[in-house]
């Protein structure tokens, strides 16, 4: 990577004379090399092709950051220049760049939330890429770090750091953020009118689709239940009916179990105006 400084000898009367080599050069010189993780201090020096530097100015990212022969930087992906002047080649203006190409770590993730309104969930790394394999990483919540794991299940719903190392040591953050499915909660109807006019004839929940695992329980004003059924859906609904006979005009009284995996069961109840 260095050049050195070549010379030309020539006898003179007798004398020998060096005389640089015109026009002069610089070579910019990194430590360390690539790869460089982020937030490394890397040192910047320069080999000349010619002796004799009176002067240094070292660019930044377009600001100018010192006159010394050498500096040191820990801006991750820096852009570096070098401006120097050689007084053995007419105060000529030598100049060098380079690129600080800082390692990236990256993460694949999938969320796993099936229900609506779930305060838990599972998270599971699909790739961890950048750098150099192999890989460890880690998984911190308000709990502590979870370790090493391809899912991690039942995770509070939040966003917490993933946190990679590559075999270089190279160390990266990536942020897993989690959110619920929210979903309103189910609206039963409370008036329906049975008469066969095709309009309100059956009991309706609105959301219902959005929460399969449920089980609804109806009851007449003694007591008595008069209807039951596991996964109730709008399409085959209650039609205020009684092992097929047509229950009378009353006021009737659901219980709604939503069930869930990973929380407790949500219960609604109200009554039911049956009108014919």
């Amino acid at each position: 990577m260095k050049k050195y400084i070549s010379l030309v000898f020539l006898i003179i009367g007798g004398y020998n004379l060096v005389l640089a080599q015109c026009p002069a050069t610089i070579q910019i010189n990194r430590t360390p090399e690539d790869p460089v993780c982020k937030n490394t201090p890397v040192t910047y020096t320069i080999s000349p092709s010619a002796g004799g530097i009176t002067n240094y100015i070292w660019v930044v990212n377009g600001d100018t950051v010192s006159n010394l022969p050498s500096i040191t930087t820990s801006i991750n992906f820096a852009h570096v220049e070098i401006y120097a002047v050689s007084d053995t080649c007419n105060l000529d203006t030598m100049y060098a760049d380079d690129n600080i190409d800082n390692v990236i770590l990256s993460a694949e993730y999938n969320v796993i939330i099936e229900e609506c309104n779930q305060t838990v969930a599972d998270v599971e790394i699909l790739s961890i890429s950048g750098g150099k394999e192999p890989y460890s990483y880690n998984l911190y919540t308000g709990a502590g770090g979870l370790g090493q794991q391809t899912i991690y299940i039942d995770v509070p719903v939040s966003s917490y750091p993933l946190v990679i190392e590559d075999d270089n040591g190279c160390i990266d953050t990536v942020w897993v953020d989690m959110a619920a499915l929210e979903c309103p909660p189910p609206l039963p109807t409370q008036v329906i009118t049975p008469n066969g006019d095709g309009y309100n004839d059956m009991w309706r929940i609105q959301f219902i689709e959005l929460y399969p695992n449920n089980e609804v329980f109806i009851y007449d004003r003694w007591g008595q239940r008069v209807y039951h059924k596991k996964e109730y859906t709008n399409a085959e609904g209650w039609e205020a009916k009684y092992i097929g006979s047509d229950m009378p005009v009353s006021t009737y009284y659901y219980i709604l179990k939503i069930k869930y995996e990973k929380k407790d069961e949500e219960v609604f109840n109200g009554p039911i105006s049956v009108f014919r």
